[in-house]
C-alpha cells in the first residue's frame, strides 16, 4: 500500500521571527545566511539552503529554531538520518513542542523505521491527541508491521473525521483486507472508485481475489 502524506513546513512565519532575533545577534553576516537559506529553498535547493543553516549553527550555536529548520531542510534534501537528528535536538531544546515532533514523523517514514515511526506517533498524540497526521502515520506504521487490527481502528476514526480523504478510506479498505474482511474492504474501495474512477490504491484492491 503506498501512503500519500502531507509533509508540515518548518520555515513558516513564527520560526522566522525566531531566525531574524539570532542575526540581531550574530550580525549582518547572520542575516544574510537566512536570507540565502530561503532564497535557495524557494529555488528547491534544499542541500544549499541546509549548508547555509549549519553556516549560522556554526555562528551563533545551536538553538531550537536551527535544529527544527535543519532537520526540515535535510529532509527535503534526502538526508534522512541527519533530518531524525536534527529533529531530535529540537525536541531536546522544545520538549512541550509538537512541531519538533511531528517533523520527526516524516524522515522515518522515509526509512522505513516503523517502530520508531510508532513511538513518534505516540509521543505527538500525548502531546495532541487528536493530531490527523500523526494518527496516519502510525496506523501507516501500523500496517506496515502487520498490526492490521490497530491499523483499521486508527484509519476508521480518520475516516469518520475527514471523510474525503481517499488516503484514509483506502488504508482502512486494505487494513479490513489484510484481516480477511474482504467484503467490508471492497465497499471502503468501491466507495473511493466512485468519486476517483483511476486510483490506483483502490484498484488494486478491488483485484484482490
Amino acid at each position: 500500500m503506498k501512503l500519500m502524506t502531507r509533509i508540515p513546513l518548518m520555515a513558516m512565519a513564527t520560526g522566522l521571527v525566531i531566525g531574524l532575533g539570532s542575526a540581531a545577534a550574530g550580525g549582518a553576516d547572520v542575516a544574510q545566511l537566512y536570507r540565502q537559506s530561503y532564497q535557495a529553498e524557494a529555488r528547491g535547493k534544499a542541500a544549499e539552503a541546509l549548508a547555509a543553516i549549519r553556516q549560522v549553527e556554526a555562528q551563533v550555536g545551536p538553538s531550537y529554531f536551527v535544529h527544527a529548520r535543519a532537520g526540515w531542510l535535510a529532509y527535503l534534501a534526502g538526508r534522512h538520518a541527519e533530518s531524525v537528528a536534527a529533529y531530535e535536538k529540537g525536541i531536546a531544546a522544545a520538549p512541550q513542542a509538537i512541531e519538533p515532533r511531528i517533523g520527526l514523523t516524516a524522515p522515518l517514514l522515509a526509512l522505513k523505521q516503523w517502530r520508531k515511526l510508532e513511538r513518534a506517533c505516540r509521543d505527538v498524540l500525548k502531546l495532541d491527541a487528536k493530531n490527523a497526521l500523526a494518527r496516519a502515520r502510525l496506523a501507516h506504521a501500523h500496517y506496515m508491521v502487520g498490526n492490521y487490527p490497530d491499523s483499521a481502528t486508527y484509519y476508521r476514526g480518520l475516516v469518520a473525521e475527514y471523510p474525503a480523504d481517499l488516503n484514509h478510506r483506502t488504508g482502512l479498505g486494505w487494513s479490513l483486507a489484510r484481516m480477511g474482511r474482504r467484503k467490508e474492504a471492497q465497499a471502503q474501495f468501491a466507495a473511493v472508485l466512485t468519486v476517483s474512477p483511476d486510483n490506483p490504491n483502490a484498484k488494486q484492491g478491488m483485484a484482490l481475489p
